[in-house]
């Protein structure tokens, strides 16, 4: 099930499949805009399309929930009554019913999931995975955005699955609505722990367990029954004081092989966001949990987070054309999709929640933004599977992806800069178009959701067309290169 690595007994990670994400969390009082920021890369396989699924409110469900898809197992879970309106954004192989991913409901709720973890091998040895019928990452959007009207009912929903029916694998989960962000960690097979991050405070991880800190009966934290006293019963490295106990040191796991995978990228967008920090890039046991960034975030700062490939230095694998150098990135071409999530208190649910969607790989892709409020999703945007193809979203930023990829120092900063002034562009049509929806929501509700399905089918419409018109660029400088190693002149 875990697309990623596992543990073996002496705590050393093997690999089973290529897949990683990255995952940054920002509080309100701490962005440009007073707004909420959930995002993620989900990095796995490059030809696995992802599709974008807009799921109708129902009075009843008509099927359970059965994992399935390349890693699914036999979990299931009881059909949802008044299930809600959600989006999520699926593996092409599920029909739009697993592997979720991120979305929005109709209540107001968004999750991201899930960030792999790795809970360690001692805690394991006691209460292990329960692999072959526990939820797992495939099931989580799809199974909590039809039921929860808050992101802490999420947690509890969650929680509750994980403590009666297991965990297949190691997750970090991220749950955000108007009041706040909650975050998720799994400790164990029915073990777990929640806490709401800071409102003037950002959060990373990638790939490890981040969270330390659990007080027992306080308003934000959430944990499983009895989870100090089952690290207290089996001697675990728990590091109790009078005051908090450390869920890190417990459950956590920290290995060799975190110095260079997991620790650079925390390091790198710790370092991006904050001045003064004293650990080093290989300590990422002492990595501060919560900072304060040295200004206010915007969307645009988490998304060139989640496109930091260590660039101007020595370990930019792409400029240096070194695909074997042992600090792993935070964008790599195998990412399927990047969300970042957006809840603004002050704005209308249909406006005021964005899901900004990379396709491919962030580095040399576009961030569209998608409104909660819509409820026409473009065509181009359901289609896609594991094979390039001439129609769907996915494939047409693949293919553009992959031809910058033949020559990175030459080409990435074609796209790059292309779509930097897409991005810009988009910007401000979307505070016209927001500005019309609030004008007309209340007296003509029908008009104002046409207009945002209006500007979700152009906005597509031009990215797409301006990926396709920078395909050929990049086609006709290949073409021109080529004539030239192969020219043969002279006759």
């Amino acid at each position: 099930m875990m697309k990623g690595y596992y543990s073996d007994t002496n705590g050393e990670q093997s690999e089973i499949a290529a897949s990683a994400c990255t995952t940054i969390l920002v509080g309100n009082q701490v962005t440009v805009d007073g707004s909420f920021i959930i995002a993620r890369n989900e990095d796995h396989q490059a030809i696995n399309a992802k599709r974008f699924n807009f799921h109708s409110a129902e009075a009843a469900q008509l099927n359970d929930f059965h994992s399935i898809g390349a890693m699914g197992n036999d979990f299931s879970y009881p059909a949802a009554i008044n299930a809600l309106q959600y989006t999520s954004n699926s593996d092409f192989d599920t029909d739009g019913t697993s592997f979720g991913a991120a979305g929005f409901n109709s209540a107001g709720v968004g999750i991201t999931a899930t960030e792999t973890i790795f809970n360690n091998a001692q805690v394991l040895a006691i209460d292990p995975y329960v692999t072959t019928t526990g939820i797992g990452e495939d099931a989580i959007v799809n199974v909590i955005l039809p039921r929860v009207h808050s992101a802490q009912e999420g947690v509890a929903l969650l929680g509750k699955i994980i403590e009666t029916q297991g965990t297949a694998e190691g997750f970090g989960v991220a749950f955000v609505d108007k009041e706040g962000i909650w975050y998720l960690e799994t400790g164990s097979g029915h073990h777990w722990m929640a806490a709401k991050i800071p409102a003037d405070k950002y959060f990373v991880s990638a790939n490890q367990g981040r969270l330390v800190d659990y007080v027992a009966d306080h308003p934000d934290f959430m944990a499983s029954k009895g989870l100090v006293e089952f690290a207290q019963k089996h001697q675990l490295p728990s590091a109790e004081d009078s005051e908090s106990f450390n869920f890190h040191r417990a459950y956590s796991q920290d290995v060799e092989h975190d110095k260079t995978y997991n620790y650079p990228r925390v390091w790198t967008l710790q370092h991006l966001y904050t001045d003064g920090l004293t650990p080093k890039i290989d300590q990422g046991e002492s990595f501060p949990v919560y900072l304060t960034p040295k200004h206010k975030l915007s969307v645009h700062d988490v998304m060139q987070g989640l496109r930091n490939h260590y660039q101007a230095t020595a370990h930019d694998p792409y400029a240096h054309c070194n695909p074997n150098d042992p600090y792993r990135p935070i964008a790599v071409f195998r990412t399927e999709h990047s969300h970042v999530l957006q809840v603004r208190p002050q704005l209308p649910i249909a406006i005021g929640e964005v899901q900004y969607i990379a396709y491919g790989m962030t580095a040399l892709s576009v961030y569209l933004p998608f409104y909660q409020g819509m409820t026409s999703v473009p065509e181009a945007l359901t289609l896609g599977d594991n094979k390039a193809d001439n129609h769907s979203a996915y494939w047409k930023f693949r293919k553009l992806q992959t031809l910058a990829m033949m020559d990175w120092n030459q080409f990435s900063p074609i796209v790059q800069q292309a779509y930097h002034d897409f991005e810009q562009q988009t910007a401000h049509k979307q505070t016209l178009m927001e500005a019309q929806y609030m004008t007309l929501h209340v007296t003509q509700p029908e008009q104002a959701v046409a207009l945002i399905n209006a500007f979700e089918h152009e906005t597509l419409a031009l990215a797409l067309a301006l990926t396709e018109d920078l395909t050929n660029e990049l086609f006709t400088r290949l073409t021109i290169d080529t004539d030239k190693l192969y020219n043969f002149s002279g006759a």
